[in-house]
């Protein structure tokens, strides 16, 4: 099991992630172009959810990174409410090995707010 810790935050020249709108990652998913992995509670993803996003609550990640992979070639598109767990997925994977992650910016608040 990795030890994540608290959460590192990477920022600078190399970013940890990429950040996408809710457009972008619409137009990605459309095209199955992307892994979608959602951070929220059980109850959040219950109330809505984007089809084909698979839960994996960010509270479990620790125990439950094994499920992501690690060298994906698709982007690894995470989502949560408001984009901060989501944020916080991303920098917590990355120092560890992920690579191609991409955060939906704003969270499923800004995919509703677009009317996805």
């Amino acid at each position: 099991m990795l030890d994540f810790g608290f959460w590192v935050f990477l920022k600078g020249p190399m970013e940890a992630y990429q950040n996408i709108s809710a457009q972008s990652a619409a137009a990605m998913i459309k095209r199955g172009a992307c892994l979608i992995i959602d951070v929220r509670t059980p109850k959040e993803f219950a109330l809505h959810s984007i089809a084909g996003a698979r839960l994996l609550p960010i509270s479990e990640l620790q125990i439950r990174h094994h499920e992501i992979p690690q060298n994906s070639d698709k982007p690894i598109l995470f989502i949560c409410e408001h984009g901060i767990r989501s944020v916080s997925a991303c920098e917590a994977l990355a120092p560890h090995g992920w690579r191609n992650l991409v955060n939906l910016e704003g969270g499923m608040a800004a995919w509703i707010e677009a009317g996805l």
